[in-house]
């Protein structure tokens, strides 16, 4: 809670001198790093809320409530109506041919109330567990009938937890089956897009210095967008009938003629929103107890995780639930399908996974690693000898210097654990790839003992080098 209250401090403040500073028309680049500044403090106050009103099932269902009810009093919502003040609606003075537009401001600002209130209400359902019904699609879009559509998009991206429930319940297990709500749901979440197209354009207009007085228009209409997410949601539910479906890195094959899966691929790379929500599917898909032993799972699963590549390629912001997809498959297990098909799975999460490690991800990917081995139990088939041997021969191959402190502590590590010690000190490893670990330890002694990494590195950092040394390089002398 102080932390949420240092951060809405800060934005104030920040947000008084941007307005200063271009009132006394000083220089654009300091305004442009203090919207840097606010992106990420205003990414840090949504993580913050997210992490109060996400729907966890310890505790009694009062002691739920009571987190939601706390994090939802320190929110606008909350604190937006009894902040406002308006002297012409209550100043018994202010008469005559004003009363008009004072009962203007006051029906405008019964409806903004009446949004806060729908949108709680909605985050409250969310984070109970429950699912999101007609009534609470309808008080968000009753605005509209009195104000503008845009406040509406504008409030939701200010609380992304919204647009997450409002994609959990179009795309997730759970998803809504009535048409009519699906409809409103991916309408809520079309404005929701639309704002924040507006926004993007609104702020690189600012930075760039263009006072043009117009505001890009969306790449879509509101009404076509939400067509298009309700079809993405369909067509993961029909994808879940099916025994596979077709990847193609294509954006023509979104005509309703072709097969599901190129639809569907056409569609993702389109549009963010609806990539959004097919990953949304497919970790629930593959989270539930059942999914493994579906007879359709050896060969619906390589599709999705291609259609997951395919959408982090196109949408760098989807890698890191990307990662979280590839290590639900990882931790899959069935005795009934051959140890070559799921060895086969799992080759293709790590091949992911080394696709991410070059997108900026490494230091992400070797941590998920790392935890695999480390809450495996004793001959887990989650990650085995061999499997480790063709991760850290990806690695090999793709690493290249210089390297970093941080690459090195991560990297070093996990090649201190036992299993991963083990499986690359056993006669299965290729000796020719023995040379390339000496190669790689090298590179780590001079990510360690150069000008600069002498200042800032530590004395555990010499220390893991001599045990690597110790423990890969002895064969070397």
């Amino acid at each position: 809670l102080y932390a949420m209250d240092v951060l809405k401090n800060l934005l104030s403040k920040t947000n008084k001198l941007i307005s200063k500073d271009g009132k006394e028309g000083n220089h654009l680049s300091e305004s442009s790093s203090l919207m840097r500044a606010m992106r990420k403090w205003e990414r840090l106050r949504e993580e913050l809320e997210d992490e109060m009103l996400k729907p966890i099932n310890k505790g009694t269902t009062f002691q739920r409530k009571r987190r939601i009810d706390v994090a939802l009093t320190m929110s606008d919502l909350f604190h937006r109506k009894r902040q406002r003040m308006d002297p012409r609606i209550d100043d018994p003075m202010n008469k005559g041919d004003n009363d008009n537009s004072g009962n203007n401001i006051s029906s405008k600002n019964d409806l903004a109330d009446a949004l806060d209130v729908a949108l709680s209400q909605l985050l409250t359902k969310n984070s109970l567990g429950v699912q999101i019904d007609k009534e609470v699609a309808e008080n968000l879009l009753k605005f509209a009938y009195g104000g503008s559509t845009d406040r509406i998009g504008d409030l939701l991206i200010q609380h992304p937890t919204a647009v997450t429930a409002l994609l959990h319940n179009l795309f997730g297990s759970k998803r809504i089956r009535q048409l009519e709500t699906r409809l409103k749901c991916a309408r809520l979440v079309a404005l929701a897009v639309t704002a924040s197209e507006r926004r993007a354009a609104a702020g690189a207009s600012s930075i760039e210095g263009e006072e043009t007085g117009e505001v890009a228009e969306s790449s879509s209409s509101e009404d076509v967008l939400s067509q298009v997410i309700l079809k993405g949601s369909q067509l993961c539910e029909q994808i879940e009938n099916m025994v596979s479906f077709t990847v193609l890195d294509n954006v023509e094959n979104d005509t309703v003629g072709s097969s599901v899966g190129r639809q569907l691929c056409a569609m993702c790379i389109k549009h963010s929103v609806v990539a959004q929500g097919v990953l949304t599917w497919a970790k629930e898909l593959s989270s539930k107890s059942d999914f493994v032993t579906l007879v359709s799972y050896p060969t619906i699963s390589p599709c999705i995780l291609s259609l997951a590549r395919l959408i982090c390629r196109h949408h760098p912001l989807t890698r890191t639930a990307v990662l979280d997809i590839s290590l639900v498959f990882m931790g899959h297990s069935n005795r009934e399908i051959s140890h070559q098909k799921m060895q086969s799975i799992k080759e293709q999460c790590l091949r992911l996974m080394l696709w991410l490690t070059t997108q900026g991800l490494s230091l992400a990917v070797i941590s998920a690693v790392q935890n695999k081995l480390e809450t495996g139990n004793s001959g887990s088939s989650e990650m085995d000898s061999a499997l480790v041997r063709y991760f850290f021969t990806g690695i090999l191959e793709i690493v290249r210097p210089p390297l970093s402190l941080a690459f090195f502590r991560a990297l070093g590590g996990l090649m201190m654990k036992k299993p991963f010690a083990d499986a690359l000190q056993s006669k299965h490893f290729e000796d020719s790839k023995r040379g390339q670990i000496f190669r790689l330890i090298d590179l780590f002694e001079a990510a360690t003992t150069g000008k600069v990494q002498k200042i800032v590195s530590w004395e555990e950092d010499e220390s893991l080098l001599t045990m690597l040394k110790s423990m890969y390089c002895a064969s070397k002398n």
